[in-house]
């Protein structure tokens, strides 16, 4: 499983440090296992149950935050690098893009009809919460914990850290321009 999760999400080996890359891979197998799910069900997943017909999936998702996390990440830290030193850490930011949604392959199930809905772990809690339990258990740190649980609305009260900004906010880009494009903003 750990070839084709990296096959599929070769943006892993973009996370500098081993023992963090490692956990992430280790967070995914975990997660697709406990889902019931195959790497390669990533990319049929949707990543949005919010509208019907979301076009694009969890797979398409993932990379799309993780690239556009990481384009921010060179422009940011050129520009405050020696002014003020307001730098992103490089490997929390790509593992917390690269983790966001990672609880969603327990929050979701693919019924008999080939529906997705809510599995039973997420009619329980969504996936910020559930996608940190998962990665924690497997060796990600509290920082990059802290990115995956306040990623979307459950962190709009909360103190996020810059990584966690910037997750969040690419994260709500890629859902608004989806679901405006669709008709649903």
């Amino acid at each position: 499983m750990r070839e084709q999760i990296l096959a599929l999400l070769p943006e892993i080996n973009w996370v500098k440090d081993e023992k963090i890359r490692e956990a992430v891979i280790a967070t995914h197998i975990d997660a697709l296992t406990e889902g019931g799910w195959k790497p390669e069900d990533m990319d049929r997943i949707p990543f949005a149950l919010a509208f019907p017909n979301c076009p694009a999936s969890y797979l398409r998702h993932i990379k799309a935050v993780t690239h556009m996390c990481r384009s921010i990440l060179e422009e940011y830290n050129s520009i405050y690098q020696g002014q003020g030193d307001f730098t992103l850490d490089h490997d929390r930011l790509i593992a917390g893009a690269l983790l966001h949604d990672i609880g969603k392959l327990v929050e979701w199930k693919e019924g008999a009809d080939g529906k997705f809905g809510k599995s039973e772990t997420g009619k329980l809690m969504r996936h910020p919460l559930s996608g940190t339990v998962i990665a924690m258990r497997n060796g990600i740190s509290y920082e990059i914990g802290h990115i995956i649980a306040y990623h979307a609305h459950e962190g709009d009260d909360a103190k996020r850290s810059p990584e966690a900004v910037i997750v969040n906010k690419v994260d709500m880009m890629n859902f608004d321009s989806i679901r405006s494009t669709l008709g649903y903003l």
